[in-house]
This record gives C-alpha cells, sequence and structure tokens, in this order.
C-alpha cells in the first residue's frame, strides 16, 4: 500500500536488506520518483529515484529492522509562516526519521547517506553561504541530534545527482549529471 500527498510519499510492510553501495534490481519492486518536498519509506521493496542539484536527497536505511527511506528537500528551513512542509530539511529530516521509527527503526540503527548541495549557477559558487551546503548542514546536524550515523556524504560540486536507492537492500547509485 503506497499513501501520498502533496509532501510524502510513504509505503509500509516488511522487505530483506544488506548493506552495500551497488545496488541490485528488485524483482518486484515498486518504483517511486521523487520531487521536490517529497518522501518515501518503506519495509518492503521500493526502488526509489531522484535528481538533486542545490536540493539534498537523505537516503536512510536500518539494516536490522530492514526498513529504507528517502527524502528530497528544497530549503534548509521554513520561515515559520504557514503549514510545516518537507520542502525545508528541518522538516523533512525529523520527518522521515520519526516515519522510520513510526515502522520500528530506531535512530541508532540507521545508517544515513547525504545527497546534493551542489552550487549549480557560477554567480553564485562566491557566496559566503551557499544555498546548496545550507541544505546539507541541515541534515547534518538533525541526524546528529537523533544520533543517526552518517556513511556517505557526496555533497558539494557545481553538478546534480542522480539518485536510486534500493529500500529493501540499503544500496544506492549516484551519477552526476
Amino acid at each position: 500500500m503506497i499513501l501520498r500527498d502533496q509532501f510524502h510519499r510513504f509505503v509500509p510492510a516488511a522487505g530483506a536488506p544488506q548493506m552495500n553501495s551497488v545496488p541490485s534490481e528488485v524483482r518486484g519492486a515498486a518504483k517511486e520518483f521523487l520531487h521536490p518536498g517529497q518522501m518515501c519509506v518503506s519495509s518492503t521493496p521500493c526502488t526509489v529515484t531522484t535528481i538533486v542539484g542545490s536540493c539534498v536527497a537523505l537516503c536512510i536505511w536500518d539494516p536490522i529492522g530492514r526498513i529504507g527511506g528517502v527524502t528530497h528537500y528544497i530549503l534548509a528551513q521554513g520561515d515559520g509562516v504557514g503549514q510545516a512542509s518537507c520542502r525545508y530539511g528541518d522538516v523533512a529530516v525529523e520527518t522521515l526519521i520519526t516515519k522510520m521509527v513510526g515502522l520500528g527503526s530506531s535512530p541508532r540503527m540507521m545508517q544515513a547517506h547525504v545527497f546534493g548541495g551542489a552550487c549549480m549557477f557560477e554567480s553564485f559558487r562566491n557566496s559566503e553561504h551557499p544555498l546548496g551546503m545550507m541544505n546539507v548542514k541541515i541534515a547534518l546536524e538533525v541526524l546528529g541530534k537523533y544520533g543517526v550515523k552518517i556513511l556517505t556524504q557526496q555533497v558539494g560540486g557545481a553538478k546534480g545527482r542522480k539518485i536510486v536507492f534500493q529500500t529493501s537492500e540499503g544500496t544506492f547509485t549516484v551519477k552526476e549529471i
């Protein structure tokens, strides 16, 4: 069962993991493409694809609980006006962790992979606070607050990235684009 709304993609049930860095095609896996402000959490096989530039894609895997999740956010924090949204990193990262805990995971078992935060436009590369790196910083801060181990950081640079994450295995591929 997949529940969808404007900000989240959420898939409940049970899967089969092992941590490595080369994803295999999982037969029968659901396929999801995440747009900015969306999320997918699953304990069943799901292939999640997203593309980021200055945005951040955060993939979290729990090898014991066999739960994987991905969020894709645009900005580090909202201005506090209006409804909280997973378009903002502070909300998105906490929501991803909370959804995984709701499926039985524990933050101390989670392993994180952080992608994106590029500075796509040359005119912004000399900025004192580049947007992309502010997005990365908020992910690292929230993950640290919860004690989630960070295994991968492929961040910064001047190119976008396409990420494909297998929730049933905790594996991923990243391609610069």
